[in-house]
Formats: structure tokens, C-alpha cells, sequence
């Protein structure tokens, strides 16, 4: 009954749950992923208690199935008997019809005899008194024997037959055990299935609910992300738009929007560092660099590509990545000394401070704060412009 009663209230709450759904879709983005977010520790919940009745059905399932196994393996052995037992009333059954034909042919020929029925001949064809009681004794003695034996052998055929009647009745107690369990393993693998269904149930609303929170995280993130990719945003637009897509990734719970969030940061960031680029002008080649002005000594088109994680740089500092700042890169000594400031473009102002064992020639490694960065970077081509030598700045 209990069991019944689980799943009428599971039905229950998957109806509640659908309700609250509905009204969730209709609330703010924020109070929709609250919402949703304690909706599915709700279903998570109601999940474990139906996996764990799941349990304990699986259990009683497994109890009936060996009971089945044994009850039949009884059965089993009660037909043997009874088939042995059936034999053995047949041999007897065939023994005593054997030692009645026996015993009637044995009296028909002393009756034929005359002697031994007749007691006067009997007593003619004595030689004596003794000899006489003697063969009356020996006749009667016969004749007793025989009786008794058959009727012993009908003794043991009636217990044989009592016997039957017992094993008959044992197997029809076993053969209505077999299908009383047959039918409460039935209804426990209903109640099973019902079960089951009721946990799909919940794990659908689970989906819808997840569902909601990742569209209303797309909401949440829409902004700052229309923003980045749109061509007209400001500098200082795009800024806002990083800065709260990092407000909010934290509290992001679907991986897909959390993907989206920090594409768009790394997009955001590749573009404000274009946007920041230094621009060069007049025939002198003067360059406005960040907050000041400065000379590019040598311009080179380089390939780059991006690398994190790193413990020292060659020159024994800690590499860094400052997009308002400076960051650290790493370059083939031989084209450019290190310590010597540059800028490059679509990352920003920088220091040649390390090296490394692929970055030769006209290749330059550029320091990122994540993989995620590094992934987003890939490998281009970028302008790089020498602002000042070791010793000059």
C-alpha cells in the first residue's frame, strides 16, 4: 500500500513540479534560475528516494526469483519421489499378485491331494500320532506364512499409497507457492515499472527545469555578448560588457553558456587590444604607444602564437599578461634582444623576456592568463613594432 501511496505522490509532485515550471518561465531571468536551480535539488531528491525504493524492489525481486528456484527445484524432487515411490507400489502391486497365484496354486494342490485337506487321510497316511500333528502343523504353518506375507506386502503397499497421497498433496502446496510467488513477483515488477516511469518523469521536468535556467542564463549574457559582437560598441562599451560577463560567470551553471561567456570575453579582449592599437603617422614613423608617445626603431610581421603557465621566464621573471599594462613574450634572441619593449598587435604592449625552443626567427609567443585564451589566440600573423632596445627605456 505504502508503495501505491509513493508513487501517487511522485505523480503528485511531478504535477506540482510542472506547475511551478510554468511560472518560473514567466519571472525574471534571475528569479527564474533561482528557482529552477532549487527545483532540480527537489527532483534530485526525489530521485535518490525512488532510486532507493528502486532498491528495495530489485531486492524482493532477487528474494522471489531464488524462492522460484528453489520452490521449483522441490517440485522437482516431490515428482521424482512420487515417480520412485509409484514404483515401488507397482513392484509390491505385482509381488503380491505373484504370491497370491503362489499361495492358490499351492492350496489347489493340497486340496487335490486330499491329505493335506482331509484331516482323516491325513491322519491315515501318518505314521503315527506325532507324525500326524506334525504334517497338520507343517501344512497350517505353510498356508500362515503365506497369508502373512502377502499381507505384509499389502501393509507396505498401503503406506506406499499413504505415501503417494502425501507427496501428491505436498506438490499441489508447492505448485500453489510457485504461483502465489509467480504473482507477487508480478506485482512487485508492475510497482517496479511504475517506478521507473515515475523517475523518467521526474528526470524530464529535471531537463525542462535545466532548460529554463540555460535560457535564462542566455538572457543574462545576451548583452554583453551583443555588445562584443557588434562592430559599432566603444572601447568602453566593450570593457563593460568583459566586465560583466565575468560578474557572471561564476554564477553560471550550464556549461554551454559558460563556453559562450568566455568566447565572447577572449573575442572582447582580442578586440579592445586592436582597438588600443598604437597608430603610426607622418613620415618621422612617430607612434602614439598607449598613454604617451614614442619612435617604432623597426617594424616585423611575425607568427604568433600563445602559451600559459609558465614558472620563469629566461630572464628569471614571472611571465604576465597586463592588457592595460605590459606583458611578457617570447622571442629568438637573435632577431630581437631580450628586454627590448615592443608592440604587438592585437595583444598590446610588451617585453621580450623569455625564449623558447620552437619560437625562432620571425615566431613570437604571446603570455595568456588561461588555456581558454591560448585556444582562443590560436596561431596568426601579427605586426610587431620595437619601441626600445635593452638600456634605451
Amino acid at each position: 500500500m505504502h508503495k501505491k501511496i509513493l508513487v501517487a505522490f511522485t505523480s503528485l509532485a511531478i504535477l506540482c513540479n510542472s506547475l511551478s515550471l510554468t511560472a518560473v518561465a514567466n519571472a525574471s531571468p534571475e528569479d527564474a534560475i533561482e528557482k529552477s536551480a532549487l527545483q532540480i535539488k527537489e527532483l534530485d531528491k526525489q530521485i535518490v528516494d525512488l532510486n532507493a525504493e528502486l532498491s528495495k524492489l530489485n531486492a524482493e525481486i532477487n528474494g522471489l526469483n531464488d524462492k522460484l528456484k528453489e520452490n521449483k527445484a522441490e517440485v522437482e524432487t516431490t515428482e521424482q519421489k512420487i515417480k520412485d515411490t509409484e514404483k515401488n507400489i507397482s513392484k509390491i502391486r505385482k509381488d503380491i499378485e505373484d504370491k497370491e497365484v503362489i499361495l492358490g496354486k499351492r492350496i489347489r494342490g493340497m486340496y487335490k491331494s486330499e491329505t493335506s485337506s482331509n484331516p482323516l487321510l491325513l491322519l491315515l497316511s501318518s505314521e503315527n500320532f506325532s507324525d500326524f500333528v506334525s504334517k497338520a502343523y507343517a501344512v497350517t504353518k505353510v498356508i500362515s506364512l503365506d497369508k502373512k506375507l502377502i499381507n505384509d506386502l499389502d501393509v507396505e503397499k498401503k503406506d506406499l499409497d499413504s505415501t503417494v497421497d502425501e507427496l501428491n498433496n505436498k506438490k499441489n502446496e508447492l505448485n500453489s507457492l510457485h504461483e502465489s510467488t509467480k504473482q507477487s513477483l508480478n506485482e512487485i515488477e508492475s510497482k517496479k515499472s511504475e517506478q521507473k516511469s515515475a523517475i523518467d518523469k521526474l528526470n524530464a521536468e529535471k531537463k525542462n527545469a535545466s532548460s529554463v535556467i540555460e535560457e535564462n542564463e542566455n538572457t543574462l549574457i545576451s548583452h554583453g555578448v551583443s555588445t562584443i559582437n557588434s562592430s559599432n560598441a566603444s572601447a568602453n562599451d566593450i570593457r563593460d560588457a568583459i566586465s560583466t560577463l565575468k560578474s557572471l560567470l561564476p554564477q553560471l551553471n550550464s556549461s554551454s553558456v559558460k563556453s559562450k561567456a568566455n568566447e565572447a570575453i577572449g573575442k572582447g579582449t582580442s578586440k579592445l587590444q586592436s582597438m588600443e592599437k598604437p597608430s603610426v603617422g607622418g613620415n618621422n614613423n612617430s607612434t602614439n604607444f598607449d598613454r604617451g608617445t614614442g619612435s617604432a626603431k623597426k617594424t616585423l610581421t611575425m607568427e604568433a602564437t600563445a602559451y600559459y603557465d609558465g614558472l620563469l621566464t629566461a630572464s628569471g621573471l614571472k611571465p604576465v599578461r597586463n592588457p592595460s599594462g605590459i606583458s611578457t613574450v617570447a622571442v629568438d634572441p637573435s632577431v630581437i634582444p631580450l628586454g627590448t619593449k615592443l608592440y604587438v598587435s592585437g595583444y598590446g604592449l610588451a617585453i621580450a623576456a623569455d625564449t623558447g625552443s620552437a619560437i625562432k626567427k620571425n615566431k613570437i609567443d604571446l603570455y595568456m592568463n588561461s588555456t581558454a585564451e591560448c585556444y582562443a589566440f590560436g596561431r596568426r600573423s601579427v605586426t610587431v613594432q620595437i619601441l626600445a632596445y635593452p638600456g634605451e627605456w
